[in-house]
């Protein structure tokens, strides 16, 4: 484990316990929030060895079994396989820069749902992930280049990628500046990069912590225990711009859980309910950011 005395983004002093839940089972059972920046963070932090453990077979965890995911996600690459090449960006607006023929790199992939949208542009595709089993799950749909393991262990080259896409994967790393400086170096100057997470900022979440704290409670830690770190839509938006990325887009959206799907999880009804209360708000974010062009 890693105890935190400051704040790995703006190195200050001033934490504050922030929420606790030992109750689930996940890696992290506690976190803290940097008073200046705002940054929430898991403290003390599961090291690389113990995230490098929980992460392998993720999918084949209790929650995405219960929710028969693969199923969703083929559905998903069979609906995306209707939708016109021209029409991805309208679709996803997150991707609305993703040109066709581009080099793509999908960060921590999971089960592939933005290489099947970048496969319909018919671009080059790359992808890094720790599981073995989503490696092999998008292997078998995709002509594509892979890495299991972090990153950087990739070591892709300088300015190779017009678009690198990283969906809900910078919450649960150990360094998410430095994840960002190792994006914006592999970028070729004016190719885009797009980063999916959750927004602390969001109402629900604000909600849920003052109904505690007004009840006298600790409040727990509501979104996922494998998160390292929640930003709040002002500080991923901060870091993106100390690293000198260009944020031409910024939004927030909701968990698009669909009701039909709620049905059939085989879940107790209170976490079909807690999904569908996350459906009504905003929870989410996408930044999308341009590297400079060279001089």
């Amino acid at each position: 484990m890693i105890l935190h005395k400051e704040c790995p983004l703006c190195n200050s002093t001033s934490l504050l316990g922030f929420a606790i839940d030992t109750k689930r089972r996940g890696p992290h059972i506690s976190r803290v929030q940097c008073s200046s920046c705002k940054l929430v963070f898991a403290n003390p932090m599961a090291d690389a060895a113990e995230l490098n453990s929980y992460y392998n077979y993720y999918y084949e965890k209790d929650h995405y079994m219960a929710m028969d995911y693969k199923k969703i996600i083929l559905d998903q690459y069979e609906y995306f396989k209707t939708i016109k090449p021209e029409d991805i960006g309208k679709e996803t607006r997150h991707l609305k820069m993703l040109k066709s023929k581009s080099k793509f790199l999908d960060v921590g992939c999971g089960l592939g749902l933005g290489l099947a949208q970048a496969n319909q542009l018919n671009c080059e595709l790359y992808a890094t992930e720790f599981d073995e089993g989503a490696l092999e799950f998008v292997k078998n749909h995709f002509k594509i280049q892979t890495f299991k393991g972090d990153l950087w262990g990739a070591n892709y080259p300088d300015n190779f990628f017009d678009f690198v896409h990283i969906s809900h994967v910078i919450e649960h790393v150990l360094d998410p500046r430095a994840y960002v400086q190792e994006m914006s170096r592999i970028l070729k100057p004016g190719g885009f990069l797009a980063i999916g997470t959750p927004d602390i900022s969001s109402y629900l979440y604000r909600m849920h912590r003052w109904i505690n704290l007004l009840q006298l409670k600790v409040p727990d830690v509501i979104d996922g225990l494998e998160h390292t770190f929640i930003f709040p839509k002002s500080g991923l938006r901060s870091l993106c711009i100390q690293e000198d990325l260009e944020v031409v887009d910024h939004y927030t959206y909701s968990l698009g859980e669909k009701i039909s799907n709620l049905r059939h999880y085989k879940m107790p009804l209170s976490k079909k309910l807690n999904r569908l209360i996350q459906n009504a708000f905003h929870i989410n974010q996408w930044i999308v950011c341009q590297k400079k062009p060279s001089i």
